[in-house]
């Protein structure tokens, strides 16, 4: 750290899906990272790191600094990208004539999202302010902004992951194990293309479970073992034209004593698709208290080889809350669990997944 600024430069791990790719050295933006940095300092250190927010709380609390409901106007941060030598990946699906080129993956759930751009070269940041204790504080905080956050579009699933270039494992361990919860370790990987299958093959088993081979979700095992059943079976009780396919309802093992909106713990959803016979279904589904979006509460980290599953409790905003599913005009009301423990649901999907090990 210098006088009036701090520089460092990142290692980018996975590729980040871009609204602005098709210009040249396109990456990480400024305009996103600044109130990342923001909200870790007013929301989140004192909770995760009390030394640190100690010995800065004259300045963290300063309002003329950190403003309430404001980014700080106090410093500014540049991301320099030149020469940096970039890879697109397109929109569609892997090319299975081209499985071994990188720059033609692209996970299932890219959908219609930006081209993604990858570097393998460093990417400089600089911050900048008059307010060198500030800036100390900027540079104390700086690994944890980049070890508990992903940039970009989809960046829950693992998508835009940066890390200071010369960061030793031992700072990595240190603030991994600070988390405001415990993190968990899915699995190592070959390339990020490897990691990204990895994950959307492990969300499905979370969240919808599999059709082939058929497996059902695993929150929805979770929650039979709670006497709770899931949505869908809700769903083709009260709309039974959506039924489709040969398979055999599966029962849990003690009857639910009701139905619950259960993966919208996970993330909620504007509908449910079915593809009965008689052509595509949509279930569309509506807060009644009018929440419109709620993003999943996992966030998936990929670097150096290791993929971890971290959690917030952001989840815990939509428990017991009511939720209207309509079909061709007719509804029917449905509760999210007003009961759900994220940290056990882990801990269950640990023994059912072999996840490597907590933190």
């Amino acid at each position: 750290m210098s006088k009036f600024k701090v520089e460092f430069r990142l290692k980018q791990h996975t590729p980040i899906i871009h609204f602005q790719s098709k210009q040249v050295g396109a990456t990480l933006r400024a305009t996103e990272l600044k109130p990342k940095f923001d909200r870790f300092i007013a929301q989140q250190l004192k909770n995760i790191n009390i030394e640190i927010y100690d010995k800065y709380k004259d300045i963290i609390e300063d309002e003329d600094i950190f403003p309430k409901d404001k980014g700080s106007n106090q410093y500014k941060i540049f991301i320099e990208n030149s020469n940096i030598n970039l890879v697109e990946t397109p929109k569609a699906y892997v090319n299975k004539n081209k499985e071994t080129d990188k720059s033609a993956y692209q996970a299932p759930y890219f959908a219609d999202a930006s081209k993604s751009i990858y570097t393998s070269k460093s990417v400089k940041v600089v911050i900048k302010s008059f307010n060198q204790e500030l800036l100390s504080l900027l540079d104390a905080v700086k690994d944890y902004i980049f070890i508990y956050e992903n940039f970009g579009t989809r960046q829950s699933k693992g998508f835009g992951s940066f890390m200071r270039e010369d960061i030793s494992e031992k700072e990595i361990s240190a603030i991994l194990s600070q988390h405001i919860n415990p993190i968990f370790e899915l699995n190592t990987y070959r390339d990020y293309k490897d990691a990204f299958l990895t994950i959307d093959n492990f969300y499905k088993k979370l969240k919808t479970g599999i059709n082939k081979p058929y497996l059902k979700s695993i929150i929805f095992e979770y929650m039979c073992n709670n006497k709770v059943g899931w949505e869908k079976r809700f769903i083709k009780e009260n709309f039974p034209e959506v039924i489709h396919g040969e398979h055999k309802a599966v029962e849990c093992a003690t009857p639910p004593k009701e139905f619950q909106y259960i993966r919208a713990m996970l993330g909620l959803a504007e509908h449910n698709e079915f593809r009965p016979d008689s052509g595509k279904k949509q279930v569309k589904i509506k807060s009644t208290n009018g929440i419109e979006r709620f993003k999943s509460p996992l966030m998936f980290k990929i670097f150096n080889k290791e993929i971890y599953i971290l959690f917030d409790d952001s989840y815990k905003q939509i428990m017991d809350e009511e939720f209207k599913f309509t079909l061709n005009g007719k509804s029917k009301k449905i509760n999210t669990p007003s009961d759900f423990d994220m940290y056990e649901f882990l801990k269950f999907v640990e023994k059912k997944e072999n996840l490597i090990k907590e933190l």
